[in-house]
């Protein structure tokens, strides 16, 4: 920028130019080397020359090139990250003598430290002169690039909780200034939470006083109440929210909530701001009873979900880090019932969501006060993964070799997201590496799920410098930049490691399925909250509760006794590839389907008894399999249903819910259990008669022949299994295979006459 300045002003303005360029120069060399000492005191020597400057402005004049100026230099060194880096002592004594100064003073101290790492605290809104709301806001709400020191994340969270309230109030006993409104207006489009999610405690009181704040700022009036429908037999209409179900993490995640609803007892409605015209968002739409591509005006949304008449609106997009699309229509009541989903890994906050889906491995006896909904919980973990519509093969093969690994050493492995990997993290990791001679770190850590752009060599001369201070040589950290393709190629990348290293406080889950498809042990540290229990769930849902910890001590404990036993490793990835062979109920999508359909029933049946109010201030959990159904029901399918809202996945209960739906006529949705239950009990040789049956009844005859051969393996005394092997045969014209199994009964059964019936 170039300033221009009255005559007056003329030698201030010389200055602040000549600063401002240097500035600039310093700040690019910072990018590029942020580990060198002799950048960092150059920065912070021009930093610190413009505060002065601006310390200095004349506080009668509130506008003008400088003023302008000044507010542009905020913007830069917040945009560079330079911030996040702890306050130096002379900065924070260099603030308390600026704050004395009237506006130019305050200025000239949001430049030197964040709001979050001001111990004394920042004046509040109230001591700020009005018209600097817009610029104060968005300071006292900045958001880290990421953290550089340990404890930092409680002190922003701790920081950010005391300013909502404060914003909070203000917007509630002022709406009408004009002042307030513009300040919400920053908070609203420019706030992002994600850096809360980093904090070990409930994030509760933050969430709810932002739902607030948003309502406020969006304009949101008050919402009439949308009271439920009777059912009356009928189906319940299913709505899901998404920006759009293309290929992405909340894609992947939603589509196994919806894509096996029983067609007989839901209707699946789609609602997206933006169509992909992907191969994900096409199996969405032949899994919905309807599409609805939303208008861009926000009044067309509203009137597009709610002609719809949904009686459940599930948002599956994360309503929870950034003001978007989604979140905006989640502050309105559009449905009886709201509902938010794993998306969003804390509480909404907001005022119109009446539950949020979890499960019962992912929370704690406790876990319902750290949401204002009321907490459902499905059986198992929270979290499904349907990863299969687009699976693809690898582009690319990686080895030790091409990676400058030693093929001897023990390499520890993660995919962990950057944000994730505070200094708490790096500082466990590299105790670890210290623990563990000559072993090696991989992690893969900017996906681009999360940002387009990350802070790459500032993250790297972090690393380098806490693991400098635990005597272990760079060398020893391997850290991969590259962008993938698909989840195939992270899977090749992961498949050099030998143990999977999970993070805390906020855990992976999706990024957990590609480790344990591959057999590599799993580390999980565990916490008392949702995201510090989702990985954890996936294991114990595998039988694998030793994999998970509850504290650093455990966590490089088990890393380290991994590390020095081979063969334990390889006991471990032998039944880590026979659980997941089996389809662990985290990638059986049918299962969560029921699961989350009877949980949904079951919320809607209890809203429309008790009412909203009784409904959300109930703190007890609520379980589909506590709930009795609203419509009553008798005969073997109702209780076959009853029996698998506690245990959708059990082998037992879908066969029965197979043979009940064969006897209703319903032979698509009973093949689909038989299919699903062989798969967790394959040595049941009764089972894949049964299925082969069901697969008759509804035409696919060569299916229902493979189903009878794997039969026939173990029984090859079963004479019913070989008539209908021989007449499948005989329908698909495989007359030479038809005749010879009828040989086969014919010595098995002699005199059976049915053979001589079926075949000549």
């Amino acid at each position: 920028m170039t300033i221009a300045s009255s005559p007056a002003a003329s030698a201030t303005a010389a200055k602040f130019q000549t600063l401002l360029t240097a500035a600039r120069r310093v700040l690019a060399a910072y990018a590029e080397q942020p580990g060198d000492t002799g950048i960092c005191q150059e920065l912070l020597k021009v930093r610190r020359e413009l505060a002065v400057i601006i310390a200095g402005l004349p506080a009668s004049e509130k506008t003008g090139p400088l003023v302008e100026a000044a507010g542009s230099v905020l913007h830069v060194f917040e945009e560079s990250g330079v911030a996040d880096q702890p306050a130096e002592t002379e900065d924070l004594a260099l603030v308390e003598g600026y704050r004395k100064r009237n506006w130019p003073g305050l200025l000239a101290s949001m430049l030197l430290v964040p709001a979050w790492q001001w111990p004394s605290a920042a004046p509040t809104l109230d001591e700020v002169q009005p018209w600097l709301w817009a610029e104060y806001t968005r300071w006292l709400f900045s958001t880290p690039k990421g953290f550089a020191a340990g404890g930092q994340p409680a002190v922003y969270a701790a920081h950010y909780l005391k300013r909502l309230e404060e914003l909070a109030s203000w917007g509630t006993r002022n709406r009408g200034s004009a002042a307030v409104r513009i300040a919400l207006q920053v908070y609203m489009q420019g706030s992002n939470c994600i850096p809360l999610y980093f904090d070990t405690g409930s994030l509760r009181r933050h969430c709810e006083l932002r739902g607030k704040i948003l309502t406020i700022a969006a304009g949101v009036p008050l919402q009439e109440d949308m009271l439920p429908s009777p059912r009356d037999g009928r189906r319940l209409r299913i709505g899901f929210v998404n920006r759009h179900f293309g290929q992405q993490t909340e894609t992947y995640t939603t589509l196994p909530m919806f894509e096996h609803l029983d067609p007989a007892r839901f209707e699946v409605l789609l609602f997206a701001n933006h169509a992909t015209d992907s191969v994900v968002e096409a199996h969405c739409r032949r899994h919905a009873a309807e599409f609805h591509l939303l208008p861009k005006d926000v009044d067309a949304q509203l009137d597009v979900i709610r002609a719809a008449y949904p009686d459940i609106l599930v948002f599956g997009t994360n309503v929870t880090a950034v003001f978007h699309e989604v979140t905006r229509l989640a502050l309105y009541r559009l449905a009886p019932l709201q509902v938010i989903n794993n998306s969003s890994c804390v509480t909404s906050g907001l005022p119109h969501s009446d539950l949020y889906l979890s499960g019962s491995l992912t929370e704690t006896p406790q876990a319902q006060e750290h949401f204002t909904e009321r907490l459902g919980l499905i059986p198992g973990p929270t979290h499904a993964f349907q990863y299969e519509v687009d699976r693809a093969e690898p582009t690319s093969p990686w080895n030790r070799e091409a990676l400058g690994l030693p093929a001897d050493a023990v390499v520890f492995v993660t995919a962990a997201n950057y944000f994730k990997i505070i200094p708490e993290m790096q500082q466990a990791w590299a105790r670890l590496l210290a623990a563990v001679p000559g072993s090696r770190l991989l992690v893969h850590p900017f996906n681009p799920n999360w940002s387009s752009t990350y802070p790459i060599k500032r993250f790297c001369a972090e690393f380098d410098r806490v693991l400098a201070r635990h005597g272990v040589g760079p060398e020893r950290l391997v850290v991969s930049t590259n962008k993938f393709p698909s989840r195939s190629d992270v899977k090749e990348l992961l498949g050099v490691g030998d143990i999977y290293l999970d993070t805390f406080p906020f855990g992976g889950v999706n990024s957990l399925v590609d480790p344990l498809e591959l057999g590599l042990p799993v580390i999980a540290w565990e916490g008392e909250t949702f995201r510090a229990r989702m990985g954890g769930a996936l294991l114990r849902s595998l039988g694998l509760d030793e994999l998970v910890v509850s504290n650093e001590t455990d966590y490089l404990a088990l890393a380290t006794a991994l590390a020095g036993d081979a063969p334990r490793r390889a006991a471990l990835k032998q039944r880590i590839g026979a659980a997941m062979e089996r389809a662990p109920i985290f990638l059986d999508t049918l299962a969560h389907s029921d699961a989350v359909g009877d949980l949904l029933e079951a919320a809607y049946d209890q809203l429309s008894s008790e009412g909203r109010e009784t409904f959300r201030a109930n703190r007890v959990p609520l379980v589909a399999a506590e709930v009795v159904p609203a419509i009553p029901a008798s005969g073997a399918l109702a209780g076959a249903r009853r029996a698998a809202r506690s245990n959708p996945a059990d082998p037992a209960v879908r066969r029965n819910l197979g043979r009940a739906l064969l006897d209703e006529g319903q032979v698509g949705r009973a093949v689909e259990y038989f299919v699903a239950a062989v798969q967790h009990d394959e040595g049941n040789t009764a089972l894949w008669f049964e299925t082969a049956m069901a697969l008759k009844r509804n035409g696919q005859k060569q299916q229902a022949i493979e189903a009878l051969e794997t039969c026939l393996q173990v029984d090859r005394g079963n004479v019913d299994a070989w008539l209908m092997f021989a007449e499948l045969a005989r329908d698909c014209g495989k007359l030479d295979l038809a005749r010879e199994a009828a040989g086969i009964v014919k010595t098995l059964a002699p005199g059976d006459l049915r053979v001589d019936a079926l075949l000549f």
